[in-house]
C-alpha cells in the first residue's frame, strides 16, 4: 500500500519494497505527515465562559436563517399572488353570480348569466395550470438574481474562533434554483 512507513534496512522483505517501488517510491524510506491540530481553542469548548457566547451566536445564526426562510416565502406568496390574480378573479367571479353556488346580487351579476358564470370558472381552472408554472419560474428567475439561496448560512460550516464565527467554505458556494 502506498505511504506505508517501511525502514527497509530491518529487512522488511522483498514485498515491502515491491510495494514501495509500485507506488512510484524510490526505494528510501516513506515518512507520514502528522495529522493537522484541531480547529477549537479554549473559548470554543465552552471553557472560561465562551460557551454561552457561542450559544448566542448559534442563536443569533438560528435566527438569520429563520428570518431568510421568512423573507423567501413572503416573496413566493408575492410572485403567486400577482402572477395568479386573474385566475382569482375569474374563479371569484364566477363562483359569485352562479345560481347554484352564492347567486350575490352584485353589480358584476347583473351581466352574467349561469352559462357564462361556468365558462369564467371552466376558464379559470384552465389556466391556473401554466399560471402555477409561470408563477414558479418567475420566483426561481429572482431567486436567482438575487441570490436568496446563498444566504442561508450553514449551522454546520460555522467555526468559532476567537472573535466571532468564521465559515470556511472548502469549494465554491453554489445554488441551484
Amino acid at each position: 500500500m502506498c505511504g506505508i512507513d517501511v525502514d527497509l534496512e530491518d529487512g522488511g522483505g522483498e514485498d515491502a519494497k515491491e510495494q514501495e517501488e509500485g507506488c512510484g517510491g524510490t526505494g528510501e524510506r516513506v515518512q507520514m505527515l502528522p495529522p493537522p491540530p484541531a480547529h477549537s481553542d479554549a473559548a470554543g469548548s465552552g471553557e472560561g465562559g465562551g460557551g454561552g457566547r457561542l450559544r448566542g451566536l448559534g442563536a443569533g445564526l438560528a435566527l438569520w436563517n429563520l428570518a431568510v426562510a421568512t423573507a423567501c416565502a413572503l416573496l413566493v406568496a408575492a410572485v403567486f399572488a400577482l402572477v395568479l390574480l386573474p385566475t382569482i378573479a375569474l374563479l371569484y367571479v364566477g363562483f359569485l353570480c352562479h345560481s347554484r353556488v352564492l347567486h350575490s346580487p352584485s353589480p358584476v351579476c347583473r351581466y352574467l348569466d349561469d352559462n357564462s358564470c361556468s365558462a369564467l370558472i371552466i376558464l379559470g381552472f384552465v389556466m391556473m395550470s401554466p399560471l402555477v408554472v409561470v408563477a414558479a419560474a418567475t420566483f426561481c428567475g429572482l431567486a436567482h438574481r438575487l441570490r436568496l439561496f446563498q444566504l442561508f448560512q450553514p449551522m454546520a460550516r460555522a467555526r468559532h474562533r476567537g472573535g466571532g464565527l468564521v465559515w470556511a467554505w472548502d469549494e465554491e458556494v453554489r445554488a441551484w434554483v
